[in-house]
């Protein structure tokens, strides 16, 4: 039997974490992962038991810096996703704190060893990242695709809509409806399609599913300045926030309408 002391990630975190001086600069890149608590199949996980893990450095009254690890669910809102904010801030973690059993707050419990093992990875991405600055770096935040499952009852019912499919059907000359039937997929007796095209009816979806079979299991990307500059915005049906939080002050940004989405 492992013992709390012969725990792995606990050594892991010794050499990567402990042994670090305090930041006295911010890294100019954050990381992200992700949990799947449910059942994934074909690629596809349930919105609601899906988390995306930021791992980015957050700064302290004293001009030091520590390692803010967030979890960050996805909630459904008329024009489509919302990512994080105050309500779907699921933990925030500080990666400088020693993981104990059982911790709660701010200190990971070193029982969690899913979490600890993706918190430790994330920060070796960072610090890989700056050591070797040729390694391919992402320039903005990647949000995962989302899908919407109807009953086949439904379907005939479904009409794409909206300013992506548009767009689509212009660059590819191919009706709306012609798209959406490329589009379609079968899934756990469902109808899946993008959810951008058909979020004006996500009142009658059976389902939401977080497509993850192109999603990078970890990716790293530039923080501009201000960091809410990279950690706050659009892309397309989704919105996401990844510096409010119910754990401390933040506000979240003023949102726009969904006119004005993109």
């Amino acid at each position: 039997m492992i013992t709390h002391a012969q725990n792995p990630l606990l050594e892991k975190w010794r050499r990567h974490i402990a042994r670090r001086d305090r930041l006295t600069n911010v890294r100019p890149l954050a990381a992200v992962g992700y949990l799947a608590h449910g059942p994934t199949t074909d690629g596809f996980v349930e919105l609601k038991s899906f988390v995306l893990v930021l791992l980015a450095d957050a700064p302290k009254r004293n001009g030091t810096y520590w390692p803010r690890l967030m979890g960050i669910g996805g909630s459904l809102v008329p024009w489509g996703v919302r990512w994080g904010g105050r309500r779907q801030n699921k933990f925030l973690k500080n990666l400088h704190l020693k993981p104990s059993p059982g911790a709660c707050g701010r200190r990971i419990d070193a029982d969690d060893t899913e979490l600890l093992g993706l918190a430790l990875n994330l920060d070796q991405a960072l610090e890989r990242h700056l050591e070797n600055r040729w390694l391919p770096v992402r320039r903005s935040l990647q949000l995962p695709k989302m899908w919407a499952g109807f009953r086949r009852d439904d379907v005939k019912n479904i009409a794409g809509d909206g300013p992506e499919l548009a767009a689509r059907s212009s660059r590819s000359r191919v009706s709306s409806s012609g798209l959406l039937e490329r589009a379609k997929r079968k899934h756990s007796g469902l109808i899946l399609f993008p959810l951008e095209w058909v979020s004006h009816r996500w009142q009658r979806a059976a389902g939401f599913f977080v497509d993850i079979r192109r999603f990078p299991k970890r990716q790293t990307f530039v923080l501009r300045s201000p960091q809410s500059d990279s950690l706050c915005g659009y892309q397309g049906a989704m919105e996401f926030n990844f510096v409010a939080s119910r754990f401390n002050g933040h506000r979240r940004p003023r949102r726009r309408s969904s006119s004005t989405r993109g």
